[in-house]
């Protein structure tokens, strides 16, 4: 491995080229200067091309991984060519490079999704029948077509800007975005309405920027356990945990959300469909804080023993 050491003062993160990619990147910039007293001038941003920037988007399936937006980034972090990778958790997939780490995390931003519409749109209800309804997110998919079997979904690439374009050029009559982008990018133009986590539980780790480095670059680690939130983190690695039960990039209809109770208790909720929403599998268990991880991964099993006795084709 390349510059086990990192030999420079200068502090680079890699990020992808979005408008959302950059904001968070520079929000961790941001977290930098102020717990670590970092000077602006010594964090360099850079700007990595991936896989998913320049594919067909069209010819992207259920079977593509989360990969395809963040290995060249963390392939840039084993080679040295940056020190920090700069993820939306949710985009991180279970198994990462040899030699990384997430090493911590920023506070959590709001973890629910959002109902976006061109017109006064409050709610899946309220939408029109047979609406079309733009996502490519399997989960969100499932959960609607399970709330409202007429809604006809379309598959929606791009980032948060093409989706929304796509919205105004009324290619669909409504799509989803994470409400953690849309408040990172002030974003007010459409009709926002935000759906309660017992309605659409979030993907494992929405709303929560993480960091990864290399595992023995002490210097880095030291600086991002600075600005890590250890809350936020405990959390992401329950949500991971279940998650990573399946393995891989798993695109399978699911959902995990964490949440700390009463300071010493952790409740889970977690869900698994059918493609089509016509099975859900829903399950909410809590237990102490010291036990997350057990009862993450029991979570974990659990669902993927309904995938197996129910879902699998």
């Amino acid at each position: 491995m390349k510059n086990q050491k990192s030999k420079h003062d200068k502090i680079i993160i890699g990020t992808r080229a979005s408008p959302l990619a950059l904001k968070q990147a520079k929000l961790v910039s941001s977290q930098l200067i102020m717990n670590n007293k970092i000077n602006k001038e010594d964090i360099i941003i850079k700007i990595i091309n991936t896989s998913g920037d320049f594919i067909d988007k069209n010819s992207l399936n259920k079977f593509d991984g989360k990969g395809l937006f963040t290995k060249e980034i963390d392939r840039a972090l084993v080679n040295g060519e940056i020190d920090i990778a700069a993820h939306s958790v949710k985009d991180i997939e279970s198994d990462l490079i040899e030699g990384i780490q997430i090493s911590g995390v920023l506070v959590r931003d709001d973890p629910r999704d959002a109902l976006v519409s061109v017109g006064k749109v409050e709610s899946i209800e309220d939408l029109k029948i047979n609406a079309l309804v733009g996502t490519s997110s399997p989960r969100r998919a499932a959960i609607v077509k399970s709330m409202r079997p007429d809604i006809i979904i379309k598959n929606f690439r791009g980032n948060f800007d093409t989706r929304i374009k796509k919205l105004e050029d009324n290619e669909v009559d409504a799509t989803f975005l994470a409400m953690a982008g849309i408040n990172r990018l002030n974003f007010n133009k459409n009709y926002i309405s935000p759906i309660s986590i017992n309605k659409m539980i979030p993907a494992a780790g929405q709303g929560i920027i993480g960091l990864t480095t290399r595992i023995n670059d002490d210097r880095i680690n030291k600086i991002v356990d600075g600005i890590n939130d250890e809350i936020t983190f405990l959390l992401a690695k329950a949500e991971r945990c279940a998650v990573s039960v399946f393995g891989g990039s798993c695109m399978q209809p699911i959902g995990i959300n964490a949440i700390i109770e009463d300071e010493n208790l952790i409740n889970i909720r977690a869900m698994i469909a059918s493609e089509d929403g016509s099975n859900v599998f829903n399950i909410n268990k809590k237990d102490s804080i010291q036990n997350y991880e057990e009862l993450s991964y029991d979570i974990g099993r659990s669902l993927l023993d309904y995938y197996n006795k129910h879902l699998i084709k």
